[in-house]
């Protein structure tokens, strides 16, 4: 992305949320609960300092889980799908970080 040539933003507040959250879930990443024993799952990773940023992360979240083919309504939905692999829900953080860069 970063020499496609658009126009990225590494500094955002809300990259830099989601960074932090991927970085977690890779950590340890649970589901049905938002934390459980030091594991996260896709919204109880983030650190919600502002709620206007939290809000745009999820909305990022959604738009990364859709672009993949997912078609959940919500982020714990697909946080919490029987057959979901943590796997997944890297590459859809990776997508919202990709996204969230592209101004």
């Amino acid at each position: 992305m970063p020499f496609d040539g658009s126009k990225c933003v590494t500094d955002s507040p809300v990259t830099q949320m989601l960074m932090e959250a991927r970085q977690q879930v890779e950590q340890g990443w649970c589901q049905h609960s938002m934390r459980q024993r030091g594991a996260v799952c896709m919204i109880g990773a983030l650190e919600i300092d502002d709620y206007t940023q939290f809000i745009d992360a999820e909305a990022l979240l959604l738009e990364a889980m859709r672009s993949l083919g997912h078609s959940h309504a919500t982020v714990p939905a697909f946080n919490d799908d029987l057959g979901r692999t943590k796997n997944q829900v890297l590459k859809v953080y990776d997508r919202a970080i990709e996204r969230s860069m592209t101004v």
